[in-house]
Formats: structure tokens, sequence, C-alpha cells
């Protein structure tokens, strides 16, 4: 009962939370269409680029089922539109179109809401537009009657029909030699002491060394006569990877787009496409992880979109 009700008082803080921002948007108009809004503004942390995505390609899934318009309005902490434009669907909506009808439309908050069924959640709710906020990729539960492969094709059709890179994006990778390469991506949020985020523990220094040691011995072994990047949120780790292998980098530092309280300058968002479509480029994508280590899909969903083999490998 106590988790029922701090649920409940939760969705309601973020209720208001919400309506704080949008109480200027007030109107009693209706769309032509019923219509899903996934919204990215600011006003609730998501977690990063993937995450976000996550929960986008879900909510299109959604709409497609249930025959809704579907929206993205994406301009915090940067706009979508920089970096990924719409291909074959017309997603884009800016903060000024918004309108809210207090009575008819509906406040949707399912970040980190793994228990729901959203197409059966929203028709629920039965109301003329939705204002979403989500982070979990619904695939599993949309389609139960597929296996993991015609799910991940699923994702990268769905991510297809919704996006295709900007002109600022694609300048920026055809700057980087991406010809037949093999991608290396590691996770460490906080354990190496550059890099904050949810977690805020500090491997000791000699345990660092033996961390970096163990995975770039694998990396080596893995790569032996052939052209790869490592990728990483350390830079300590990738510094290191560079300067004892012939293996490569892309410049710049490792950004979290939930970070609020680091650099918010483009560089740092666009680093992180780049990042995410350069292991879309490559020929095989291996995530290195030891039991220290933490668990990200950046680059598996990276491989989704590039139909790149992927390999998860436990050290």
């Amino acid at each position: 009962m106590r988790k029922l009700i701090k649920k409940y008082l939760a969705k309601q803080f973020y209720f208001l939370k919400w309506v704080m921002r949008y109480f200027k948007s007030i109107s009693f108009s209706k769309p032509e269409q019923k219509q899903i809004i996934i919204c990215f503004d600011g006003v609730f942390p998501h977690g990063g680029l993937v995450d976000r995505l996550k929960g986008i390609v879900s909510f299109y899934q959604v709409a497609n089922a249930l025959g809704y318009d579907f929206k993205i309005l994406f301009y915090h902490p940067f706009e979508l539109e920089r970096f990924l434009n719409p291909n074959q669907v017309d997603w884009l909506i800016k903060p000024e179109a918004i309108k809210w009808h207090p009575f008819k439309d509906q406040f949707v908050h399912v970040v980190n809401d793994f228990s729901i069924n959203p197409i059966e959640l929203v028709k629920q709710k039965n109301a003329n537009r939705y204002f979403v906020y989500a982070n979990i990729d619904y695939g599993p539960t949309l389609f139960p009657h597929l296996n993991e492969d015609a799910l991940t094709q699923q994702w990268n059709r769905d991510f297809t029909s919704l996006f295709k890179i900007s002109e600022l994006l694609n300048q920026r990778l055809q700057d980087i030699n991406t010809s037949n390469f093999i991608a290396f991506h590691t996770r460490f949020t906080s354990i190496m002491g550059d890099f904050k985020d949810t977690t805020s523990l500090v491997l000791p220094e000699a345990t660092q060394e033996q961390l970096k040691y163990k995975l770039l011995e694998k990396i080596k072994d893995l790569s032996a006569n052939k052209t790869a990047y490592i990728f990483s949120d350390s830079i300590n780790f990738i510094n290191y990877v560079t300067a004892n292998s012939s293996i490569k980098a892309v410049e710049g530092l490792p950004f979290h787009m939930d970070n609020f309280e680091k650099n918010t300058q483009m560089e740092g968002h666009l680093k992180t496409l780049i990042d995410f479509f350069m292991i879309s480029k490559s020929s095989q994508v291996y995530f290195l992880k030891t039991e220290e280590m933490y668990n990200s899909s950046f680059s598996k969903y990276a491989a989704i979109v590039g139909e790149t083999p992927f390999t998860h490998i436990d050290l």
C-alpha cells in the first residue's frame, strides 16, 4: 500500500510540474487526428541518447498500432533536428505549436517504468492527445510474437522510418575514415574517476590500472591486423588505449545528455551522435564488460541501426 501511495504522489508531482511548464499552452481545440507527442523538454530527466531513442521508437510503434499521428517535441538539451531530420514521418513539432486541452488531453510519465503495456495504457486513457515522457524499449511487450532477431529488425525499420542524419552530422562523419573498421565500447561511469553519473564509486588507482590493462589485452587480441576504434565514457581509458596500441578514437570528450552540471555546448552533444553513428558504420561491434563495470545499450542499439553484428563480452 505504501508503495502505491508513493507512486501515486510521484505521478501527481510530475503532472503538476508539467502543468507549470505548459499552463500558457491551454487551448480548447482538439487535433484532427488522435495524437501522441513524445517530449524531451527539460522538465524531466530521461537518461542518455539511446534511452531517448528507445522511448521515441516505442511510442511511434504505439502510434502506428493505434493509427494515431506522431510527433517528437525535442528541444532540450538541444534541438533534435540539428542532428536527426524527419525521414518518412513528419514528426517535427515546435514548442510554440503545443496546445493542451485540460480535459481531453493526457499527460503520461513512464520514465523507467518497465511494468506497463503502453498500448493498453493509451487505450485506457482514451484522450485526444497524449504528452508522453518515456525512455524504455517496449518492443517485447508490443510485439510478443517476435523473437529477438525480428524485434531488432522491427526497431531498425521504425528508426529508419523516423530519422535520417542531418547535413551537419553527415559532414562530420564524412570527415572521419569509416572504411572497414571494428568498434569496441566500454562503460565505466564513475569508477575511473573522470566521469560523474548516477554513481560515485571510484576504484583505487592500482585497480584502475589492472582493469585498463586487462581490457586492452582483450581488445588487442580481437583487433589483430584490423583497423579498430575505441568508444567509451572514460577519457582516461580512451587515452590509455590509444597511447598503448594502434587503436583509434574519435576526437572530443565523452558527454552524457542528462548531466546538467557539465558542459552543454553543442560540440559535446555532436560527439555523442558521432560516436553512435560511427559504431553503426562498423563491421563488428564488441561491448566489453567486467564485474566492476556497468552495462550499456548504447553500442547495441547503434549496431541495430547499422545492422552490424554485436557481441557482448564479459571478462
